[in-house]
C-alpha cells in the first residue's frame, strides 16, 4: 500500500514539475501588435502637391491602429482587419477625409501603403516602412 502510494506521489511530482513551465508562459500576441516606428513616404504625384516625408508612430493592439502623425488632422484610432500578417485601417476625419492603411508584418518589420482621400476629393498616396519599436519595461513602483 505505502509503495502504491509513493509511486502516486511521485507521478504527481512529475507532473506538476513538467506542466508548471507550460502554465507559466505568457499568451502570445498576435505578429501585428505592438508600436511601430515607420517613415511615410508621398509618391511623385503627391510629392509634386507639396507632401513630405514623415517619421510617424503607429500603434496597433487589440484591433485598433492610431498613427500619432496622423491624430493632428483629426484621424482617431479606428478598428483594423487582419488576414494572416496584412492589416488593413479606414480612420475617417471629419476635417480631413478618409485614409486607407494597409501593410504587411514580417517579424519586426512592417512596410505598405496608406491612401489619403481628402475631403476635397484629392487623393495622396504613400508607401510606408519601419519596425518595431522597443517594448517599454514597466517602471517599479517604490
Amino acid at each position: 500500500m505505502k509503495r502504491a502510494m509513493f509511486r502516486t506521489g511521485v507521478t504527481f511530482l512529475a507532473l506538476v514539475a513538467l506542466a508548471s513551465p507550460a502554465l507559466a508562459r505568457k499568451p502570445t500576441r498576435s505578429p501585428e501588435q505592438g508600436t511601430w516606428k515607420v517613415k511615410v513616404t508621398p509618391d511623385a504625384d503627391a510629392a509634386a502637391k507639396g507632401e513630405k516625408q514623415t517619421e510617424d508612430t503607429l500603434m496597433i493592439e487589440q484591433g485598433i491602429l492610431r498613427s500619432t502623425t496622423w491624430d493632428a488632422y483629426g484621424f482617431p484610432p479606428s478598428p483594423y482587419t487582419l488576414q494572416g500578417t496584412t492589416f488593413t485601417a479606414d480612420p475617417l476625419s471629419r476635417q480631413a477625409g478618409k485614409i486607407h492603411w494597409s501593410g504587411i508584418v514580417t517579424g519586426d518589420a512592417v512596410a505598405g501603403r496608406m491612401v489619403w482621400t481628402r475631403k476635397d476629393g484629392s487623393v495622396l498616396n504613400y508607401t510606408f516602412s519601419g519596425s518595431r519599436a522597443p517594448r517599454q519595461k514597466a517602471k517599479k513602483q517604490k
